[in-house]
């Protein structure tokens, strides 16, 4: 396998993104597809646009939220498929932000944001669209205004972290000159992730020599194609939605649990893939109730595990037990990820937790000094089978009154000093 671009290994260092779902359909609350999916005239949804007034959209507290989760970056629609730009596209559209009652570049402020915050601003752009005519009636014509489009992005907000685009996959064979709109991109922002989304029916495909990110859109596979051998190592991401839409869904109460949403990072860590979980702003560009309390859960588990969620990487160590832990690596340390921990109660409350809980991994063959949990720093016995490479460690319970999903436990090897936990 080759090795990945300075830009690729940069991304995946990433690990965890958010994802935000925005556009005129959230004043309707009914989901991101509502024009097409319900049947609403263009005529008459478009005069959506008349009441768009983002008076509650705060970037920095949303890019602020987005680093308490644990984000390193956020990707934003900056338009979707109903056509709306979310910024000031200088003159080449009136269906922009500009030309609605909030009257400002809302994309503008969403990178200073994430500039002030540390994070990597990414553009979501759909590349099929509903409101241009030009999309059926003149292809060659609307690739033009899509590029023009792209254009404005890659010259007037400083250096991004990418650019993800969906919606290719509606017209399969059509020549989507990507190369003409690549090239520009490399031009402009030279460093700049290239992601286009190749939708549910071929997730994990590289559509285009430029890509540098494969998508598994609504799925966590059981490993990730990193492209063919002696070709360019591509990344992959996963995406996720809180419940069963992207774009806000007021009547959608389907909500995964607190723990899917940790298991499913954990697991795209475990394949190497970073993930994005997706929030819907509200009509007005606020995070609804529900998101925040997401997002502020997610984020207490970040926090824990951030010494081998980012820089963590796939290893060849397996459980020996057949259960759902893994181990990851990163900065010379292995992580030992464990599941279906029970918290340990007593006779009148128990919940599990108690006793002994050997888990045991193959495939390690340094000497171990210690093991300890990265939420309590609780060193854990253990022994080691050098010959067999066989490491096996009492698993202890959660201490009550905690429950973390999926725990996390460091290995020291020998001669190595411990190193304090850091983001």
């Amino acid at each position: 396998m080759s090795e990945p671009l300075p830009r690729i290994k940069r991304y995946e260092d990433l690990g965890l993104g958010l994802f935000i779902h925005w556009g005129l359909y959230s004043q309707l609350a009914v989901g991101e597809w509502t024009e097409f999916i319900h049947h609403r005239s263009r005529s008459e949804y478009e005069k959506l646009i008349a009441t768009f007034t983002a008076n509650q959209f705060d970037a920095e507290a949303i890019a602020h939220a987005a680093k308490m989760m644990g984000a390193k970056y956020i990707v934003l629609t900056t338009k979707h498929h109903e056509g709306f730009f979310l910024y000031d596209t200088k003159g080449l559209s009136s269906f922009d932000v500009m030309h609605s009652p909030a009257n400002r570049d809302l994309i503008a402020e969403f990178v200073a944001a994430c500039r002030k915050e540390g994070l990597l601003p990414f553009f979501y752009v759909a590349t099929y669209d509903w409101h241009s005519p030009l999309y059926e009636e003149n292809f060659p014509a609307y690739l033009d205004y899509l590029k023009a489009s792209v254009e404005v992005l890659c010259r007037h907000y400083g250096p991004v972290g990418g650019f993800w685009f969906d919606g290719n996959w509606n017209k399969k064979e059509a020549d989507w000159q990507l190369p003409a709109l690549y090239g520009m991109i490399r031009k402009y922002q030279p460093d700049a992730i290239i992601v286009n989304n190749t939708g549910l029916k071929n997730r994990g495909k590289v559509s285009d020599p430029e890509i540098d990110v494969v998508t598994y859109e609504r799925r966590t596979p059981d490993e990730i194609y990193h492209g063919a051998p002696n070709a360019k190592y591509v990344a992959g991401e996963i995406s996720m939605t809180l419940n069963q839409h992207w774009g806000i869904a007021t009547n959608d109460l389907n909500y995964k649990s607190p723990a899917e949403v940790i298991e499913t990072v954990a697991h795209a860590r475990h394949i190497g893939a970073n993930i994005l979980v997706n929030i819907g702003l509200t009509g007005q560009g606020a995070i609804p109730a529900s998101a925040k309390t997401y997002m502020a859960l997610l984020g207490r588990w970040t926090t824990m595990a951030a010494p081998a969620l980012y820089r963590g990487r796939p290893t060849a160590i397996v459980s020996g037990q057949g259960a759902r832990d893994f181990v990851l690596h990163a900065d010379a340390h292995d992580y030992l990820c464990v599941f279906d921990l029970k918290v340990v109660g007593n006779d009148n409350v128990v919940l599990g937790g108690e006793g002994v809980n050997p888990r045991s991994f193959v495939g390690i063959d340094r000497p171990i000094e210690s093991v300890y949990w990265l939420d309590n720093e609780e060193y854990l016995s253990f022994t080691q089978d050098l010959h067999k490479r066989v490491l096996t460690v009492d698993a202890t319970g959660y201490p009550y009154g905690s429950d973390w999903v999926v725990r996390i436990a460091q290995i020291d090897y020998k001669s190595e000093n411990r190193t304090v936990k850091s983001d």
